[in-house]
C-alpha cells in the first residue's frame, strides 16, 4: 500500500509541474448565458486540480505555481459556424487568474502543434488582449472574426505570466501543449504534451479553456454528459454520424467526468479528478450550454460500485435505487424547466471489472447482490415512470441474458468501451431524437 502510495504521490506531483496561475489584468464579467445565435461546438468539463488540498497540506499559506508558460490545445468543433469565441474557466481557482495572451487558429490533423498562420487570430476579452478572471467565474471572448467548420482542428494558445491560482482542468476533449515562455503566436512549438497515463486511465489535460462556441443562428447543440463510460470517443462518432445523415446543425458537446457519480462529489485520493456530483454540476455543465436542446445522460455505476471498492470503503457514501431515480428525475425535471429534452441510457454492465487502480490488484468484486441497484434502476428507465423524453436501452452489447457482462468486444476491462464499443453506443441512439 506504501508503494501504490508513492506511485500515485508522485504521478501527481509530476503533472503539478505542468499545472498551475495569477497576475492582473483588465477584468470582465463572467458571461450569465449564450447570446442568441450562438452555439456550443466544443466542451470540457472542468475539474479542480489543486495538490494542497489533495494532500491536505492547506497549512502552507502559498501556491506554487511555474511563470512564463505556453498551453496550446487542439480540438475539434462539432458544428460549422461563421465565427467563432471561446470561454476559459477559473472555477476552482484559488485566486484571480491572469490570462495575458490568447490566440487561435486553424490547425492540422498530423501536426498538432502547428497552426494554419495566415487564419491566426488575437482573441480580446471585452476589446482587451488580456483578462483576468476573478476565482469562481468563467469569461467568454468577444467575437474572432474566424470561419469554423465543423470537425477541423481548431488550436487555442494561451499564455500565462503566472500559473499559481490555476486549479481548474478539463480532462477530456484535446491535446494540450505546454512549454516556457510566449509561444501563442508561434506557427508551431515543441511543447511537452500534458497527458497522463496509469492504470486509473489517460486523461488529456486542458487548462481553462472550457468551451468554443460558433455563431450559427439556425443550429443547437447536444450534451452528452455523464461518467467514464461516455469520456471517450463517443461525441465526435455521434457528430460524425450526423453529419453523414446530413444532419448539419447540431452541435455535440462532451461534459463525461471519469468516476464522476449522480449524487456525490468523487471520493478518495484520485476524487477530485472525479468532479462534482452529477446533480451539483448538472446546471453548468448541461442546462448552461450554448443553445442546448437536447441532453444525453449516462451516469450512475460508479454511485452503484465506489461504495463497494476496498479502497473507497468509508469515504464513498452508499446509496440506495430510489435516491438514484429521485436524482434522475430532479435533473430531467430542471432540463424540462427549460424546454430541454433529456434522453437517458440504461447502465452499462460491469461483471468483470476489478477496478485495478494504480497497480493495486483488485479493488471490487462484481456480485449479484452488489448488481441489483444497477437492474433495478434500469427497470425504471425503461418504464413509463421515467419522465426522459427518451430511453437508449444498451442491453444488446451484453453477452448473457441477464445482461451483466458485456461482450468481449465491447470493453476493454468489464466495464469501459473499445472503439467498438463505442461505435455501437452512437449507432444505438436513434437519428429521429436529432430531427
Amino acid at each position: 500500500m506504501k508503494r501504490l502510495a508513492k506511485r500515485m504521490t508522485a504521478v501527481f506531483l509530476s503533472l503539478c509541474l505542468l499545472l498551475a496561475g495569477l497576475c492582473a489584468a483588465p477584468t470582465v464579467p463572467a458571461k450569465a448565458a449564450a447570446d442568441e445565435g450562438w452555439v456550443g461546438a466544443w466542451s470540457t468539463s472542468p475539474v479542480e486540480f489543486n495538490l494542497k488540498k489533495m494532500l491536505d497540506l492547506e497549512w502552507i499559506k502559498c501556491d506554487a505555481g511555474l511563470r512564463n508558460l505556453t498551453f496550446r490545445t487542439r480540438i475539434q468543433p462539432t458544428i460549422s459556424g461563421e465565427d467563432v469565441r471561446i470561454t476559459l474557466s477559473n472555477e476552482f481557482g484559488t485566486g484571480p487568474l491572469t490570462v495575458n495572451t490568447v490566440s487561435v487558429a486553424k490547425g492540422y490533423e498530423y501536426l498538432p502543434q502547428a497552426v494554419q498562420t495566415w487564419t491566426r487570430k488575437t482573441v480580446t476579452f471585452g476589446g482587451n488582449s488580456s483578462v483576468t478572471i476573478p476565482a469562481g467565474e468563467t469569461v467568454t471572448s468577444d467575437p474572432v472574426g474566424l470561419s469554423v467548420e465543423a470537425l477541423e482542428y481548431l488550436t487555442v494558445s494561451l499564455f500565462l505570466k503566472r500559473t499559481e491560482t490555476m486549479k481548474t482542468y478539463g480532462l477530456i476533449g484535446g491535446d494540450t501543449y505546454i512549454m516556457s515562455g510566449n509561444f501563442a503566436k508561434a506557427a508551431t512549438t515543441l511543447g511537452v504534451p500534458m497527458k497522463l497515463e496509469a492504470d486509473f486511465g489517460e486523461y488529456s489535460v486542458i487548462p481553462a479553456l472550457t468551451g468554443v462556441e460558433v455563431y450559427a443562428p439556425e443550429a443547437s447543440s447536444a450534451v452528452i454528459i455523464g461518467d467514464s463510460t461516455l469520456a471517450n470517443d463517443i461525441p465526435i462518432l455521434l457528430a460524425e454520424k450526423l453529419r453523414n445523415a446530413g444532419i448539419t446543425n447540431v452541435g455535440v458537446l462532451q461534459q463525461a467526468i471519469k468516476g464522476n457519480r449522480l449524487l456525490d462529489d468523487g471520493a478518495g485520493f484520485l476524487g477530485m479528478a472525479y468532479g462534482e456530483a452529477m446533480v451539483d454540476r448538472f446546471a453548468r455543465d448541461a442546462l448552461d450550454q450554448p443553445g442546448v436542446e437536447k441532453i444525453f445522460l449516462k451516469v450512475g455505476v460508479n454511485d452503484v460500485v465506489h461504495p463497494n471498492c476496498e479502497s473507497l470503503k468509508g469515504e464513498a457514501r452508499p446509496v440506495t435505487a430510489q435516491e438514484m431515480i429521485d436524482g434522475y428525475k430532479q435533473l430531467i425535471q430542471e432540463a424540462h424547466d427549460r424546454g430541454i429534452e433529456v434522453y437517458l441510457f440504461t447502465r452499462t454492465a460491469w461483471k468483470g471489472y476489478t477496478r485495478n487502480v494504480l497497480g493495486g490488484g483488485t479493488d471490487v468484486e462484481w456480485t449479484p447482490e452488489i448488481d441489483q441497484m444497477r437492474q433495478d434502476i434500469n427497470t425504471w428507465i425503461r418504464s413509463e415512470d421515467n419522465p426522459a423524453d427518451g430511453c437508449i436501452d444498451l442491453d444488446f452489447m451484453c453477452a448473457d441474458e441477464g445482461a451483466t457482462e458485456l461482450r468481449s468486444e465491447y470493453t476493454t476491462d468489464g466495464a469501459h468501451f473499445t472503439a467498438l464499443g463505442q461505435q455501437a453506443v452512437v449507432d444505438a441512439m436513434p437519428l429521429e431524437y436529432f430531427q
